[in-house]
């Protein structure tokens, strides 16, 4: 049977005219955002460095745009699950993620990664830099980065240390750490910064490279002894600190940072109004203080500049992961 032409003619305009109904309803939806609450995903447990500065933005975020932001903590799998997650989300602004280098890490230590970091995901903002902490358990017999790499040799496999999850960046910053010292340690992961913590503060564990936020209070108390930081410089939260390249491994640089994304096909208006709000509380003399507290600096990239650093990010971590020797699992 062959259907009117006339008829076929018109079946198609009313086609033409329900999608352009449509498109100005979708924009003003978007326009409109966030017109109920946003949730945040967070890929470690409440008290971690992630976590702390995802809700510092979150607040940022409702106090500007009149929603609330509700952190959502999914930890497991050194951040992977709440990664996935996100990746899958409905792209439509209220679901963000608060991803971390560990994220962008993932893919060079593990052999499937159900996401991928550059495609999967639309950048925002790059929230917070900041470097980890090499810490001993006051216990330990060691006072200095060369006295810890000699107690390790006298000790082969003997020394423990804590990790917030195979495949996390306090892992990488480990076995680079003793691949380039020529020692034996014996990785003992955990599901986030806060447990590894807790361990290393009841002497459960010998030691840990650890995010700078959660472990600064205990390095002030004394709690646990602080021998030096793994980012490139030093920490303006702890200046006398020497990095682990100055105190004996020429070359050695493992740096950590947070940022907030959506999912990639997040239209670009909500992620530029999200961002809108964001580099404004980045550059803010009351987040730098904030930060400075935390043992954190502002992050200083958004759009496609943050966009950009996790491609490099990306590339580059998987230059370290080959060169610790670490194998994919």
């Amino acid at each position: 049977m062959i259907a009117d032409p006339s008829r076929r003619a018109v079946l198609k305009g009313l086609g033409v005219l329900t999608v352009a109904a449509t498109l100005p309803a979708a924009r003003a939806a978007t326009e409109a955002w966030p017109t109920r609450p946003v949730k945040v995903l967070v890929g470690y447990p409440a008290g971690g460095a992630n976590d702390l500065v995802a809700r510092s933005f979150a607040q940022a975020l409702a106090d500007a745009l009149g929603q609330s932001f509700i952190i959502d903590n999914r930890s497991g799998a050194a951040g992977v699950i709440a990664a996935e997650a996100a990746a899958k989300a409905p792209p439509d602004g209220y679901t963000l993620f608060a991803m971390a280098s560990a994220h962008v890490l993932a893919p060079s230590v593990r052999k499937s990664v159900p996401y991928d970091p550059v495609k999967d995901f639309a950048a925002i903002a790059l929230a917070a830099r900041a470097s980890y902490v090499l810490c001993v358990h006051p216990t330990l017999p060691v006072h200095s980065v060369k006295e810890l790499i000699e107690y390790a040799k006298a000790h082969p496999g003997k020394l423990n240390y804590a990790s917030s999850g195979k495949g996390a960046g306090p892992h990488l910053a480990s076995e680079l750490f003793a691949s380039m010292a020529d020692v034996k340690l014996t990785h003992v992961p955990y599901r986030g910064d806060t447990p590894a913590i807790t361990d290393l503060l009841a002497g459960q564990v010998e030691m840990g490279f650890m995010s700078l936020a959660p472990i600064l209070p205990h390095v002030k108390s004394g709690a646990v002894r602080a021998l030096a930081v793994a980012s490139a410089k030093r920490s303006a939260a702890l200046p006398d600190l020497p990095t682990v390249a100055e105190a004996a491994l020429p070359g050695y640089a493992v740096g950590v940072w947070w940022g907030l994304v959506a999912p990639a096909a997040t239209p670009p208006a909500i992620v530029k109004k999200a961002e809108s709000v964001m580099v404004p509380y980045l550059q803010s003399p009351a987040t730098a203080q904030r930060f400075l507290e935390l043992g954190l600096e502002p992050g200083e990239l958004w759009g496609d500049a943050f966009q950009a650093e996790i491609a490099r990010d990306t590339q580059r971590y998987a230059d370290i992961a080959r060169r610790a020797g670490i194998e994919p699992e």
